[in-house]
């Protein structure tokens, strides 16, 4: 069992896509695959039933064989070391079931969104709620899933923090999915009295601005990006630590400039998450196209989409 006190997720965690058959259904023949694809580039670590990994299109049913396949191809396996459910539902009730599901499987750690219809509007209603989902497996490290341009739900998360501490006991950090990164360096300075360390894990899900947030003290990053560009990924993470800011700068631009056309593309196919399952198909790893309300490109989408990558250097470079 995971520890509260020194549970710490580090370096490059890709927030999983849910690979999908052609008519809609999700295909788990495809995870092996997927984690040994993986495996190949360096990841031991995934986040799974989370935003790119379309959680809130999935039935509940779905969202646990997801887990559990996962916890088959990976943690059985040896090849993922660490695994984080993203728990969060449309009720508490559904919520809580997914978290007594991931303790039951063998997940390493849980996270979740705030309530997505009937927002808390105060810092102490959101603790209030993380609480209960926390407590609901106080033994399972637990993460604050903060992603305000989807949830609506912008508190200031240092003050969550600051709150959080004396509430929370299982509380280790937040997936910090905000371009706020004044915000983020006030969370890096909270402290964390439960942990043996003394801080909050702090892993960053803005890929575009990682190499920001890795200057102002992130731990990680919880990203769509390293799915597909895993080595420039860590480039960023390693030139920056080391000191080589523009190596590190060069890299996360190519990354901006590739987010730029994937955000463009994106609008046309309903998501950011249709764009970058599009980009895994181009790479080599098709792993189906997005459930409704999102749509796959028309071929002549998708060639267009791959000649503006093309352009750039992409296919030369994100390897």
């Amino acid at each position: 069992m995971s520890s509260i006190k020194t549970f710490k997720l580090e370096g490059l965690i890709p927030a999983t896509f849910t690979p999908m058959t052609a008519d809609g259904e999700v295909d788990y023949d495809k995870y092996e695959t997927y984690c040994q694809y993986l495996v190949d580039r360096g990841i031991t670590q995934i986040y799974v039933n989370g935003t790119t990994g379309e959680g809130f299109s999935l039935t509940l049913e779905e969202r646990k064989k997801v887990v559990e396949t996962w916890i088959n191809v990976g943690k059985k396996t040896g090849k993922i070391k660490q695994i984080v459910v993203q728990v969060g539902a449309l009720n508490l009730h559904d919520t809580i079931a997914m978290v007594q599901h991931a303790k039951k499987v063998g997940a390493d750690a849980i996270a979740t969104v705030p309530p997505l219809f009937y927002k808390p509007k105060t810092i102490d209603n959101l603790i209030k709620y993380c609480r209960e989902v926390a407590n609901a497996a106080p033994e399972l490290p637990f993460y604050f899933y903060h992603l305000p341009s989807l949830t609506g739900v912008e508190p200031n998360v240092e003050d969550f923090l600051k709150a959080a501490s004396a509430e929370i006991p299982s509380l280790v950090g937040v997936k910090f999915s905000s371009k706020d990164l004044v915000d983020m360096l006030g969370c890096v300075h909270v402290p964390a009295p439960h942990r043996d360390d003394g801080k909050y894990n702090l892993v960053f899900g803005t890929d575009e601005k990682l190499m920001a947030a890795m200057v102002l003290g992130a731990d990680g990053s919880v990203g769509s990006l390293c799915n597909f560009m895993a080595p420039l990924m860590n480039r960023i993470l390693t030139n920056t630590a080391a000191g080589r800011i523009l190596e590190a700068r060069e890299d996360q631009y190519r990354a901006q400039q590739m987010c730029r056309v994937m955000y463009k593309y994106g609008d046309m196919f309903g998501s950011n998450v249709a764009a970058l399952k599009a980009i895994m198909a181009m790479v080599g790893l098709d792993l189906g196209g997005p459930r409704s309300p999102m749509r796959n490109g028309t071929p002549d989408e998708l060639e267009a989409y791959r000649k503006e990558l093309d352009g750039m250097g992409f296919f030369q470079w994100y390897k």
